[in-house]
């Protein structure tokens, strides 16, 4: 058990979707609606909001960020009794009636139901938006069904909430199946952030933070190495086993002396760009260029940063475009990992010890139970298709459309596909969205996902089905057949081992 001194109070620092679990009974749970009125503007990418109670309580931090999902910027809603809290747009547009409001206009919430506990101690808990959040006895936490929990202090949601049930069936239902959805660990991207230590400037503090709460803003979760039991460690090891599980590094050269950075910048990057990562580097103006830190010395962007330059004057400059391409990118890769995560597990008992003829099996059996498939295969005839990128555009009406094999007619919904060589081919939806992603921030731009696929090859031939989908039966010759595939050994040791380490801490 551990505790957060924060403005003179001692708070209990939480897994909040674990304490809930651990302490809410029918007596501590309610259901409540929101009813008083907000005020609200779009914020400025890069801004950071206090939270700040009618007593001069500071809840918590916040970063002005771009929506996921719409695009646009966070919304700055103050709340009846003044504070002000960051909301991003897609929240925003299904909690409140106006999404076009101007400055001062009162809005009404659409008084949707929320699940709560109430709380008998002060507890703090990293929230969803990447920083600390303090709420004192008294207060509540909300858990909605879209992965969220956070908190509101006691007088404010006295001001502002009607309690519409609670210490009851109902009540405590409703919490527990919010809490189900929260309580699924969704994996996040990783990046390793390479950051000069100790940043003993306050403005380097800021930058710092800012830059962090901007990341987790945007769903990405940012580690690195420390060493906290004082004991010799092998660093250059710790750090290596650290990236295995990252999709980038950002580096972050701050002055350490003399216009240098932190000869770990140089050693770190070095290391992601080895490993094929994406890599971005903010560098302070009058930070030396040397070693990686020219662009074109590794493969990724080196961004300049203005020392002077609060990452509130974020919106459209340098160092916000290029954190976004960057994220995008990290973005991207971490769609192709998800089902390496579950296959990565199987890689020290099938290189390790080749003998090792259960562990096969033990896939095969994943693989079977995974696609819910009766097909009977073994581990040497599963292929992986390599990835590769279409163009493709949704069908708007029904109706009849030339593709590769004459005209067809398709339905709304489905996809007309243009492959490598040009030829346009239909996919109805369904298929479709089982087989491709789509590229952030490119127009009708997907990648093909990692499935596994079963081939029998015979006379030359290779007869080829995709697991998720045994109906997609096809036959191609053995060379195209190697060009288009590879083995699930071959993909499976081409993976990043998930190792642990006691010294990866979150930032």
């Amino acid at each position: 058990m551990s505790f957060e001194e924060h403005e003179g109070i001692k708070f209990l620092e939480i897994d909040p979707a674990k304490y809930i679990s651990e302490h809410v009974n029918i007596n501590n749970c309610l259901i409540g609606s929101k009813t008083a009125n907000i005020t609200a503007v779009k914020g400025k990418v890069g801004q950071a909001v206090k939270t700040i109670m009618k007593d001069g309580f500071t809840e918590t931090t916040n970063v002005v960020s771009y929506d996921v999902e719409t695009g646009e910027p966070d919304w700055i809603v103050t709340q009846a009794s003044g504070e002000q809290m960051v909301v991003n747009d897609t929240k925003f547009k299904s909690l409140y009636e106006k999404s076009d409001a101007t400055a001062g206009e009162e809005i009404k919430p659409l008084g949707k139901f929320r699940s709560m506990i109430r709380l008998d101690e002060d507890v703090a808990f990293k929230a969803s938006w990447g920083d600390m959040q303090y709420i004192k006895k008294g207060g509540v936490l909300v858990v909605l069904a879209n992965n969220d929990i956070y908190g509101i202090q006691k007088e404010e949601f006295e001001q502002s909430y009607k309690v519409i049930t609670e210490k009851d069936e109902q009540a405590l239902n409703l919490l527990n199946e919010n809490l189900a959805v929260v309580s699924k660990k969704t994996p996040k991207p990783t990046i390793f952030l390479s950051v000069a230590y100790p940043y003993d400037s306050e403005e380097d503090q800021k930058i710092l933070k800012s830059i962090i709460r901007y990341i987790n803003s945007k769903g990405i979760k940012a580690v690195n190495i420390r060493n906290s039991t004082g004991e010799n460690i092998n660093i250059l090891n710790e750090i290596s086993k650290c990236l295995t599980n990252c999709e980038g590094i950002l580096a972050l050269a701050f002055n350490k002396g003399k216009n240098k950075t932190s000869p770990f910048i140089q050693i770190e990057t070095a290391m992601a760009h080895d490993s094929n990562l994406e890599t971005l580097m903010i560098i302070p103006k009058l930070v030396e260029r040397e070693g990686v830190l020219f662009e074109g010395n590794v493969d990724g962007k080196a961004v300049e940063l203005d020392n002077s330059a609060d990452l509130q004057a974020f919106e459209n400059n340098e160092v916000i475009k290029n954190l976004d391409t960057f994220i995008e990118k990290v973005t991207k890769r971490f769609e192709f990992k998800i089902t390496d995560e579950v296959l990565a597990q199987f890689r020290e008992g099938l290189f390790d010890v080749d003998e090792k003829e259960q562990t096969k099996q033990n896939l095969v059996n994943f693989l079977k139970n995974f696609y819910q498939t009766d097909e009977n295969f073994d581990f040497d005839n599963v292929f992986i298709k390599k990835p590769v990128q279409i163009k493709a555009v949704a069908i708007e009406n029904d109706g009849v459309y030339e593709t590769k094999n004459g005209k067809t007619f398709l339905r709304a919904g489905d996809f007309l596909v243009t492959d490598l060589d040009g030829k346009v081919y239909s996919v109805d939806k369904k298929e479709f969205e089982t087989r491709y992603i789509k590229i952030n921030g490119e127009k009708d731009k997907y990648i093909s996902k990692v499935i596994p696929t079963i081939a029998k090859q015979k006379d030359g031939k290779a007869e080829v089905f995709a697991l998720s989908n045994a109906e997609d039966k096809y036959s191609m010759d053995n060379e195209t057949f190697k060009l288009k595939y590879q083995t699930i050994k071959e993909y499976i040791f081409g993976l990043t081992m998930n190792r642990d380490s006691k010294n990866i801490q979150e930032l």
